[in-house]
């Protein structure tokens, strides 16, 4: 059997090539007949573009993937390597419809291409003669996990609990899910909406430490264990984008940078201490990094939320005017205010507001800033028209 690209893609790459090689041709002329172009620089781009437009579309015309009765064969540009079939371990799948061969040596992966001609039937091979790696660790793990007395006295009894922890991690993530389009979309009643989002990760880490290891604060393909962190991360992101949406900074300081690192340490180290066991097993260096990125994302959300929202200092007016309007579209839609100079903003600052707020006032209209201190010494900054305060956005 015998796989080459497919003839559409060897097509576009042989324009992509032609592009680039005329794109060559071009910056050769313009360094011997350029009077200000620099020689040196069009002569660099030019073997550039013309190397790469000419060995991407030789690899791409000469890639073979050949299986004969004992040998895989591939066939690139710079080299062929060959893959004795019994040597295979299995196959892998991957996002966006990636394919992996696995070794049994421990060697590398070898993907397939995704252009390849009859890829589907290749697949099919494969998953006919071989198995999912994936799978097999997986029911591997399981195996191992019900045999463990650590989750229960019998092996029903870890079964049952296993199942439990399955749904709890189902209907989390869900959650999670709903929970971050009710805050994306229409973040209102805004104090309940924020008071959930910020409660809901700590109410994972509890589950997470109640179950001793069962649930882990990652999640892999391969593995039976189940997992809340699809609930920590999307309720933590969605408080993060109200938190920015909502509140306007006038400057973050040192002192704010300072009970930021404080929070963070302090929500990093109860999270570690309290989910030790769920993370045991796997690459702790890498978690711990990523638990304290989490954190961080979580701790900033916390202290704006509670430093804006209840701050009852009182308030340095401001009179400005607004010196432009604009809407930015795109996957969603966004809309900005120009404000004439106040403050420390000398000449003006740019404010992203409501579409209400957008909608109620035209250039020229008189605003008024009001800056506030914070709770927490962070101060911050929102708008008002005609007497009626837009805040949050």
């Amino acid at each position: 059997m015998e796989y080459r690209i497919a003839k559409g893609w060897r097509i576009t790459v042989a324009v992509f090539g032609a592009v680039l090689i005329i794109g060559g041709v071009f910056f050769l002329i313009k360094a011997f007949t350029g009077p200000t172009f620099p020689a040196g620089l069009g002569i660099f781009l030019a073997i550039f573009l013309i190397s790469l437009g000419t060995i991407t579309y030789l690899d791409t015309i000469r890639t073979l993937f050949i299986i004969d009765g004992y040998n895989l064969r591939i066939v690139r540009l710079r080299k062929t390597r060959s893959v004795l079939l019994k040597e295979i371990d299995g196959y892998r799948t991957g996002d966006k419809n990636t394919f992996f061969i696995v070794l049994k040596k421990g060697d590398r992966s070898i993907q397939l291409p995704q252009y390849l001609e009859r890829r589907e039937e290749l697949i099919g091979w494969f998953q006919e003669k071989y198995e999912d790696v994936d799978e097999r660790d997986k029911a591997n793990e399981t195996e191992a996990l019900l045999d463990n007395d650590q989750f229960g006295l019998t092996r029903e009894d870890r079964a049952s609990r296993l199942a439990t922890a399955k749904r709890i991690s189902y209907i989390a993530t869900g959650a999670g899910a709903l929970l971050f389009f009710w805050a994306l979309f229409d973040p209102e009643p805004f104090d309940l909406i924020m008071i959930i989002l910020l409660a809901a990760p700590w109410i994972a880490v509890y589950i997470t430490w109640y179950y001793k290891g069962l649930m882990k604060l990652y999640k892999t393909k391969s593995s039976p264990y189940p997992s809340l962190v699809y609930l920590i991360f999307l309720t933590i992101l969605a408080a993060l984008v109200t938190v920015l949406n909502a509140y306007s900074l006038y400057a973050f300081g040192q002192h704010a940078w300072s009970l930021l690192l404080g929070i963070t340490l302090t929500v990093t180290v109860i999270s570690i201490t309290a989910c030790r066991q769920a993370i045991a097993t796997s690459g702790k260096v890498l978690v711990y990094g990523i638990v304290f990125a989490i954190a961080g994302m979580y701790s900033y959300s916390l202290l704006i939320f509670s430093n804006c929202r209840y701050d009852r200092s009182f308030d340095h007016a401001y009179h400005v005017k607004v010196t432009h309007k604009r809407i930015s579209s795109g996957k969603s839609t966004s809309y900005y205010l120009s404000l004439s100079p106040w403050g420390k903003y000398a000449d003006g600052n740019e404010l992203s507001v409501s579409k209400s707020f957008y909608n109620q006032v035209n250039t020229h209209d008189d605003l008024t800033v009001f800056l506030r201190k914070g709770q927490w010494g962070v101060p911050w900054y929102f708008l008002k028209v005609e007497d009626v305060k837009i805040s949050p956005k």
